[in-house]
């Protein structure tokens, strides 16, 4: 199996999840790249993800299991046939379910005034506040939220769980604008993901040490 790194900027971006399915699909295709099929009477190329982003977010640490085996300049290849704003930056060979070990993820936010109010998001008991189905549902997410920085009076580092216990990062800006009283368009853009306290990539370049020490004995 073969994980690659990759970025959605731009318009990528603008791309649902299903969308970054379709893309990924056609330009695994497009590389010529020996992927498994799965089986059945639609056959499609086996992908696995890492958990999807909201529309609108960007990210430089988005990951996608391939099983396919390891050729020669795979990265120049599928660069090669990317669209706008998604490039691919690393790969390993490596056999694990990133989906289901990623639990949270390093967001990047930028927006008038945010950093002068974004301590707010470590009070305990923070609570979220969103509607569905027209009915307020308010929700303790101090545990799902792991890190909170200012880096300045118009941004902030803030790291939030993914996966099961996911907390969207664009809701929980939108609330502290909207409860401070800002204004303005802001931005989010992750700029990494954890196994645990293990970085994504850090994580991965041990299974493949673990891999090669295991091949080479």
């Amino acid at each position: 199996m073969i994980i690659f790194k990759f970025t959605k900027t731009s318009t990528s971006a603008l791309a649902a999840h299903v969308d970054t399915l379709r893309a990924v699909t056609y330009l695994v295709r497009r590389a010529n790249i020996d992927a498994a099929y799965s089986q059945g009477f639609n056959p499609h190329i086996e992908l696995g993800f890492s958990p999807p982003l909201p529309l609108g977010v960007e990210s430089y640490a988005e990951y996608v299991s391939v099983k396919a085996e390891a050729e020669e300049n795979l990265l120049e290849r599928v660069n090669a046939v990317c669209p706008q704003g998604m490039t691919f930056t690393r790969m390993w060979t490596v056999n694990v379910n990133l989906a289901a070990k990623i639990t949270k993820a390093k967001y990047i936010v930028t927006a008038t005034g945010i950093g002068d109010v974004v301590s707010q998001l470590t009070a305990p008991n923070y609570t979220l506040v969103t509607f569905e189905r027209d009915k307020e549902v308010r929700k303790d997410v101090s545990a799902r939220i792991f890190d909170v920085v200012r880096t300045g009076t118009d941004a902030a580092e803030i790291t939030l769980a993914v996966g099961n216990e996911n907390l969207r990062p664009d809701r929980i800006v939108n609330q502290l604008m909207r409860d401070n009283g800002l204004c303005g368009d802001y931005s989010i853009v992750k700029v990494d993901s954890y196994v645990g306290d293990v970085p994504t990539d850090e994580y991965l370049d041990e299974l493949q040490a673990a891999r090669c020490a295991c091949e080479a004995r």
